[in-house]
């Protein structure tokens, strides 16, 4: 495979997902319907983080192996019932709590277990979005915590899908990442009114696949966890 090719790849990749950004910008609602999905190329699909439920599993991320901490303090966010008026607030509350579970364990790992791989769950802080990439190796993967006033249902949300094509497009011009044609994003999107769930999103050159959870499962391990999948072009 010559380099020229790969370029181009990455280039018409790029290019396609702008197309679909532009398509989805343009949405009446932060609710996008399942008509708008199939006009933009956008396949809506299940994601299932429970061990036996391997059909449905991520197919770029992996949970941490090791045995993790249990929440601390669950009733301070739990034991009071959110208040529609002020979801932005209930979404903030959740990131708060699941950051410092995230930083916990994070630190938790690297002191139980210092012959493992480093936990990729180091967060930065970009206004209501922390996000995280892997401590080692050139890996085009990339997590996002997102904070939206929605109020959350199956549908998939305007601001979840620009933040996939946006940040893909971004990894696809990276330098460092040259030798990848897939820059796979795993999201823990936050919405009213107390909802969260996990997707996972890859783009294969013709579709922008998007797996999502129903519900929150399982999630400090896949924060913590390691990349797989194959990102790299096939030889032709």
């Amino acid at each position: 495979m010559t380099d020229d090719a790969l370029m181009r790849e990455r280039a018409d990749r790029r290019h396609a997902l702008a197309r679909i950004e532009n398509l989805i910008k343009n949405t009446p609602t932060m609710h996008v319907e399942s008509s708008v999905l199939e006009a933009a190329g956008i396949c809506h699909l299940t994601l299932c983080l429970e061990e036996d439920n391997a059909l449905h599993h991520p197919r770029f991320f992996q949970p941490y192996q090791e045995e993790l901490p249990l929440p601390e303090n669950e009733e301070e966010l739990l034991g009071f019932e959110p208040d529609p008026d002020r979801i932005m607030w209930e979404a903030r509350a959740m990131e708060l709590f699941l950051t410092k579970q995230f930083y916990k364990c994070g630190r938790y790992a690297a002191l139980k277990y210092p012959h493992n791989p480093r936990p990729s769950g180091g967060y930065r802080k970009y206004y209501a979005v922390s996000v995280t990439d892997y401590w080692t190796g050139n890996c085009p993967h990339f997590k996002v915590m997102l904070e939206s006033d929605a109020v959350g249902d199956d549908r998939l949300l305007r601001g979840e899908i620009m933040t996939f094509t946006d940040i893909m497009a971004a990894r696809l011009r990276t330098k460092s990442l040259r030798p990848h044609i897939v820059a796979p994003i795993l999201v823990v999107s936050l919405m009213g009114p107390r909802h969260a769930r996990v997707l996972e999103a890859g783009y294969d050159g013709k579709t922008l696949n998007i797996r999502a959870t129903r519900i929150l499962q399982l999630l400090t391990r896949y924060w913590l966890g390691g990349a797989c999948g194959q990102t790299e072009m096939e030889p032709s």
